[in-house]
């Protein structure tokens, strides 16, 4: 190791807060990097706050030059995720560092080393303890505005950790959708058709407490929609309930489309959120003092909705129910006046979600990685 460079574990409050200070330090001149709320940022990194980290073997570190933090990682060890799979993987995950190729080297380094001393002979990331994590390398699309949910890097990333001997495992792509100020009359007579085919409706959603209130429904239809897709592990009772009381706490009901079956059992659901990348910009992942006031002058200047995710129950795919809810999802955003639609990554295989988008005004503006490397 360079003599001016030394690895420390991230172990107490203090550290933990300069690994979350750090990429608030390193893009500090970006105008692309989307800051989370320092303290979700924090209380996600310990057990007793996030439930993916309680099967789960974790650890931290920083890269220090003359005490100056230059770069973070974290490696975690889902042993739910081997179990189902049969296999010995660790990730890394929360990866950050310098434009300097020795400080991603430090990096991937330690986490091998602690892997290999765990029993692990595979490495893949980034990713996160959990599916629904900040997760991905962005490769193309650099001058692109992330969604809240998604994350952004520098260009020097992908390279410095190929260097280091990972390869592609999977992409994720991600797209802008002009919303046409009209719904698409086409679109309505096929959605109109295929709920009448097969005896399904639209659950207005009343509220958000009642929405709440189906919340284990909801990520029980996820566990069943996303089985077998790519490092999805199916949701325990306790990730669950966190989803419901922090995912479902951003979510206007307006953006909420749920089908249902002639007996109120939801079958396929798609969730959206009027974009908040410009808002948490202004507000540098604080709500206080005045953070909470920055975001709701900027929302009142959005014009772009997030699609976060579409679920559709096994005995329904391939049926057209992804084309009724985006049309659905089409509808509300005309009503609230937005002109752009931003999808979160989906996976370059799903052959099924890439079709959808062909009867829209889109184009593929982000494309993200997840690597790979044998121990």
């Amino acid at each position: 190791m360079s003599q001016s460079y030394k690895v420390i574990r991230a172990d107490n409050h203090k550290l933990l807060m300069k690994f979350v200070d750090f990429p608030f330090q390193l893009y500090k001149h970006s105008s692309y990097w989307i800051p989370p709320m320092r303290n979700d940022e924090f209380n996600a990194m310990l057990p007793e706050k996030n439930p993916s980290l309680i099967e789960s073997d974790f650890s931290y570190w920083l890269v220090l030059k003359n005490e100056t933090v230059v770069g973070r990682v974290a490696g975690y060890i889902n042993r739910r995720d081997n179990k189902l799979r049969d296999r010995k993987a660790s990730r890394f995950g929360s990866i950050d560092f310098v434009d300097e190729p020795l400080v991603c080297k430090l990096l991937l380094d330690q986490v091998e080393d602690w892997s290999k001393s765990m029993g692990m002979t595979q490495i893949d990331g980034p990713l996160g303890p959990g599916h629904f994590d900040r997760n991905c390398i962005l490769i193309d699309g650099f001058e692109e505005l992330p969604t809240v949910i998604s994350s952004y890097n520098y260009p020097y990333y992908s390279n410095y950790i190929e260097a280091c001997g990972y390869f592609k495992e999977v992409d994720y792509l991600e797209h802008r959708i002009r919303i046409s100020g009209e719904p698409d009359r086409r679109i309505e007579k096929i959605s109109s058709y295929v709920l009448k085919k097969k005896n399904l409706s639209i659950w207005p959603v009343p509220s958000k407490q009642e929405l709440m209130k189906r919340g284990k429904e909801f990520f029980e239809l996820i566990n069943e929609a996303y089985s077998g897709l790519h490092d999805f592990v199916p949701l325990n009772e306790a990730e669950i309930n966190y989803l419901i009381d922090h995912f479902f706490s951003y979510i206007n009901p307006e953006f909420v489309k749920i089908v249902i079956d002639s007996n109120n059992k939801m079958v396929a659901a798609g969730i959206a959120m009027e974009s908040f990348s410009e808002a948490m910009q202004a507000c540098e992942g604080r709500l206080f003092p005045l953070g909470w006031l920055k975001i709701i002058l900027k929302m009142r200047k959005n014009d772009v909705l997030d699609l976060c995710l579409v679920a559709v129950g096994s005995k329904f795919r391939n049926q057209g129910l992804n084309s009724v809810l985006m049309h659905e999802m089409h509808k509300s955003a005309i009503r609230k006046g937005l002109k752009w639609a931003e999808t979160n990554g989906e996976l370059e295989t799903n052959s099924e979600i890439l079709e959808m988008w062909k009867g829209y005004d889109f184009k593929t503006h982000k494309r993200r990685r997840i690597y790979t490397k044998k121990l």
